[in-house]
């Protein structure tokens, strides 16, 4: 009986243990997340529908915005300074996508905003994202019920020529490095079971 109770035991405590550090790993990766989300500013452009003009259209209003964008967008050593310098360019980033939109004889119009937006976890070949809370410049164009198209304001990833870095290894990592939560017990498991087969 006393054995019984003994296994009992430490059955209890491992998965305790294991369950501890299912749950710091987890909570590390989140935090990581959280400070990936809060130092990206992105861009997003939606487009009025999916036909093929407007998401043409997209494209060129996406272009002027880029071309319009201040060097101190890129050149901010904080997201913070970085949404200042779009606070300020925002007049001038809503005539250069007026502008567009008027070169291409269109008659829609464009909204633009920054704000807080909402956008799923994303993987995009060369980098991917967390989902979740964002601040973004939104550019609205027309009814705004097309396809979007985004990129990565500030760290730059959408502006040629600029270099996009993370405050910490850990924020690079899961963003350019396929940041992966891996735990030591599984994977100890693992080679274990590799090795008995």
């Amino acid at each position: 009986m006393m054995n019984h109770t003994r296994r009992v035991l430490e059955w209890g405590f491992g998965l305790g243990l294991a369950l501890t550090v299912v749950l710091t790993a987890l909570t590390g990766w989140q935090r990581t997340a959280a400070r990936v989300r809060a130092d990206t500013l992105r861009l997003h452009v939606l487009a009025n529908s999916d036909t093929w003009e407007d998401q043409l259209l997209k494209l060129q209003v996406r272009d002027a915005v880029l071309d319009a964008l201040p060097p101190a967008v890129c050149a901010a050593s904080s997201p913070e300074e970085a949404a200042a310098a779009l606070r300020q360019a925002l007049p001038a980033l809503q005539a250069a996508a007026n502008a567009a939109l008027h070169r291409a004889h269109s008659a829609q119009t464009a909204r633009l905003r920054l704000e807080q937006a909402e956008f799923a976890a994303r993987d995009y070949g060369s980098f991917a994202l967390p989902g979740g809370r964002y601040t973004a410049l939104r550019v609205e164009l027309g009814a705004a019920a097309g396809h979007n198209w985004f990129c990565v304001l500030y760290p730059a990833l959408c502006v040629a020529g600029a270099q996009a870095d993370y405050p910490t290894a850990g924020e690079n990592a899961m963003v350019f490095g396929r940041f992966t939560v891996r735990l030591a017990a599984v994977d100890f498991v693992r080679g274990l079971a590799a090795r008995i087969q």
